[in-house]
């Protein structure tokens, strides 16, 4: 599967954004540029705006490059080229015309990027759209809006809500995987527990088993991987128990590795699934020929 290197967001968000302020005059720190009112201060300039401060609230239109370091960094300004954030709540519901990096705890994401976005943080809550890749690193991550290209996730509790729409492929590694959104290419999940209630267009490949032990929870959903959706064609998943529910479409070939054949539930479809045992071998080496 593919390696997730969003981690070193929180990393290039800080070189970025700590190497702007070495240019003294892409900085304004005065009234020549921007309009203050209400905490806020907005922009309409065609350079570049680099600031270091506490809470700052940006409105307006940066035309080129826009850096901040701070504390509540709050922007509802339209970026023409690219954006790097680093702070602690961190929200956005402007738009980028380039590349975001961005770094701090609570990250809010309501805008539109033209771009790749990077995003390292402990709570993320993407609402809004990108026309290319997204990157997420953090622990609670929720993505409720659009990534036009792929969307890379480590975390913890990760949610795609029924809202959400990926159109290049999905690699997640976490605890608790909800995939309910559309994806409509290929889907790489890894964690202790996946369930899987939106479309997936192209091949699914998920693991959900660890000898070393993942805990069972109460219900029995850790090590577990319910698939209720159409997924596309060869596909195939490694778990310690595997659930297909009747909204499940695997006609195009589902591969079941697991310690017992999977369980169908609500009048399931068999049709399509072919088990194999788990015994002593390994998910990366059972799931590796389905890689592609």
């Amino acid at each position: 599967m593919r390696s997730i290197l969003a981690a070193s967001v929180a990393i290039g968000a800080l070189s970025v954004a700590g190497c702007s302020n070495s240019a003294s005059a892409s900085v304004h720190l005065n009234d020549d540029h921007g309009r203050h009112s209400n905490n806020q201060t907005s922009y309409d300039q065609d350079g570049d705006l680099s600031l270091i401060g506490s809470d700052m609230t940006i409105a307006g239109r940066i035309g080129g490059d826009l850096s901040l370091i701070g504390s509540d960094l709050d922007i509802r300004a339209d970026i023409g080229s690219d954006m790097s954030l680093v702070g602690s709540d961190i929200s956005f519901s402007g738009t980028v015309g380039g590349d975001t990096s961005i770094a701090g705890s609570d990250v809010e994401w309501s805008g539109e990027a033209g771009g790749d976005v990077d995003i390292a943080g402990s709570d993320v809550d993407w609402a809004g759209s990108s026309d290319r890749n997204v990157s997420i690193a953090g622990s609670d991550i929720t993505i409720d809006g659009r990534v036009g290209g792929d969307l890379d996730i480590a975390g913890s509790d990760i949610r795609l809500s029924r809202t959400s729409n990926t159109g290049g492929n999905v690699a997640i590694v976490g605890s608790d995987l909800e995939i309910s959104g559309e994806t409509l290419g290929n889907a790489d999940l890894v964690g202790s527990s996946i369930v899987v209630s939106g479309p997936i267009r192209g091949r699914l490949l998920a693991t959900a088993y660890s000898r070393r032990g993942w805990s069972w929870s109460s219900d029995g959903s850790h090590q577990t991987i319910r698939i209720n959706a159409p997924i596309g064609e060869d596909s195939a998943v490694c778990a310690r128990r595997v659930v297909i529910d009747s909204n499940a479409d695997v006609s195009g070939g589902l591969i079941v590795f697991a310690e017992e054949a999977p369980v169908f539930e609500n009048g399931a479809i068999e049709t399509g699934v072919t088990f194999e045992e788990i015994g002593n071998r390994d998910c990366d080496d059972l799931l590796d020929p389905y890689d592609r």
